[in-house]
């Protein structure tokens, strides 16, 4: 069955009917096994229980450029539902994903700002996550995450080794996190050979005094090879699929929950 086409006034009632939610996969700490943070993953959820990927709508929104909507009710609903969480769980962080029009225009900046105010999260507590995109622009994106740096925040680059130019944005772009796709993951075999671009990232991310998050992390075999590779971080439904916020609190109250404070870089 061909999917049906996505348009602006479609987008516009989910938002209006609450149909945008957001989910929260757990980030894993490998040598310790505790849970360090969570991704928050945007879903949509239509009336009549279709799922529809964000693969399939964010495209869309970023075209009729109306995904800043979006990213204000992903920021939201993320202060609203994980906000206590936080402030009792100083050791957590959640990373959102940026859109590179938001990263490039700045607008995220006093976005962050204003939703943060008064709330107790600390911004090191909030990791940005800039994919890259054809939109963004190199120069203004600096600019932006210097800021968001400087103002406390965790800056990643996600799904690296994808696209073309991620090379270029390592180079360029002011990080402190660097999240590996799923793709190289995908590689490790605990009878095979090891896969040689993926150590060149992780060697590369060493190099740069970043830290790694290695994500789509399926099995215990690939989490031990990342682990005695130097990677500091996983997520992959080897740990945790993702999961709605109440069930988030039942994980963390488990004792899953990390022990010790997030640094500050």
């Amino acid at each position: 069955m061909k999917a049906d086409v996505i348009d602006r006034r479609q987008l516009r009632n989910a938002l209006r009917r609450n149909e945008i939610a957001v989910v929260y996969q757990p980030v894993i700490e490998l040598s310790s096994g505790q849970c360090a943070g969570v991704e928050a993953l945007v879903r949509w959820r239509r009336e009549n229980g279709e799922n529809v990927l964000p693969e399939r709508f964010i495209p869309v929104a970023e075209r009729l450029q109306c995904v800043d909507v979006i990213t204000e009710r992903v920021v939201d609903l993320v202060i609203r539902e994980l906000g206590a969480c936080l402030v009792s769980h100083p050791a957590l962080h959640v990373a959102i994903n940026v859109c590179p029009h938001d990263v490039s225009s700045g607008r995220i900046l006093p976005l962050m700002e204003e939703r943060l105010a008064g709330s107790g999260i600390h911004p090191a507590q909030v990791w940005l996550e800039v994919t890259e995109g054809s939109e963004i622009e190199v120069e203004s994106a600096r600019n932006t995450l210097a800021q968001a740096r400087r103002r406390g925040h965790v800056v990643a680059l996600d799904d690296f080794g994808v696209g073309y130019s991620n090379l270029r944005y390592l180079h360029e772009l002011p990080c402190d996190v660097l999240k590996i796709d799923r793709a190289f993951v995908r590689g490790i075999a605990g009878d095979g050979p090891s896969p040689p671009i993926l150590d060149c990232i992780i060697g590369m991310a060493a190099a740069l005094g970043m830290k790694v998050v290695a994500e789509g992390v399926e099995d215990i075999v690939q989490a031990r090879y990342l682990a005695d590779a130097g990677v500091r971080y996983a997520q992959g439904w080897h740990f945790a699929r993702p999961m709605s916020c109440t069930q988030l609190m039942a994980y963390l109250d488990a004792g899953n929950e990390a022990k010790a404070p997030p640094a500050a870089t």
